[in-house]
């Protein structure tokens, strides 16, 4: 689907939403082409965003983007040259090069139960994360004070009658951090993450008596002691011993920062050769003087 919104705008949309995405950047132009050099637009996996010329030579673009989104092994940027005639089946009769880059979701994706005063502060620090983050409430006088004063990019609040309904929508490997107002509900929310059986890290907030209490109630309900012990309560930095909102919060957020800083086997991307830059910069620099 395409979109009229500025790519500007759409930056700021896909980046808080998470998403996957491409920038097109036109690079050198070479006789009669759609749009001059720097012109830019984004694409997802669904949408595009803003526009480079349109036609036949977009489509060739959102292609060739989309290919990027759905193939891990597929370099990390492109240079593409399209004479604007057989390639693209396009009349204007001169060229274009167009640069696509190409940026992950955020690997780190973080749910945070509760919108106390600890949370509060917690999501202004995880907002200077890549991370996507979702923050979850039922109390509607809450979801919507915190959606009227703004939130980082990177955290979206959500509402339900039940702060349970959320667990079915959350990714596989998420990093949950439970704080609500209610011990019964946090319970409730422990049992139900563990029985997704895919959480990265599983963070309650309380006491060591809390977490004792919780630790009995769970091998009751035939959990086994591995399980059992993937949930860390008190969840925070063991140094960091203050109880004032902003120290637990710090606390957490360190906790938080040492599980995602942990390497992982991840492949990745490769980028262009020196060869291609040359290319492109020669590209430049004869549409400069066309």
């Amino acid at each position: 689907m395409m979109s009229s919104m500025s790519w500007v705008h759409a930056l700021q949309e896909v980046e808080k939403a998470g998403q996957a995405w491409v920038i097109a950047t036109v690079i050198g132009t070479q006789g009669s082409a759609p749009r001059e050099s720097s012109s830019k637009m984004i694409i997802t996996e669904e949408h595009s965003f803003d526009t480079i010329g349109g036609g036949q030579l977009e489509y060739a673009i959102c292609q060739k983007a989309r290919a990027m989104l759905q193939d891990a092994s597929s370099p990390s940027h492109l240079l593409e040259h399209f004479p604007l005639a057989a390639k693209t089946n396009q009349c204007c009769g001169g060229a274009v090069s167009v640069l696509l880059e190409y940026f992950p979701e955020p690997a780190n994706k973080i749910t945070i139960f509760g919108m106390g005063h600890v949370a509060t502060t917690l999501v202004n620090v995880l907002g200077n994360m890549q991370a996507k983050i979702s923050w979850v409430d039922s109390r509607e006088n809450l979801a919507q004070d915190h959606n009227i004063k703004g939130l980082p990019s990177n955290v979206t609040p959500f509402l339900y009658e039940s702060m349970l309904e959320h667990i079915d929508h959350m990714s596989h490997n998420e990093i949950a951090l439970v704080m609500t107002h209610d011990h019964a509900l946090d319970y409730q929310l422990v049992e139900a993450l563990l029985d997704r059986k895919d959480c990265r890290f599983i963070g309650l907030i309380g006491s060591k008596t809390k977490a004792l209490r919780f630790k009995k109630r769970l091998v009751s309900a035939s959990f086994s002691q591995a399980e059992i012990d993937s949930v860390h309560c008190p969840v925070g930095l063991n140094e960091i011993t203050g109880k004032k909102p902003f120290e637990i919060a710090i606390s957490i957020a360190g906790q938080i920062i040492q599980i995602t800083q942990t390497k992982t086997e991840t492949k990745k991307r490769s980028g262009l050769t020196w060869k291609e830059i040359n290319n492109a910069l020669s590209d430049v620099k004869e549409s400069s003087v066309v």
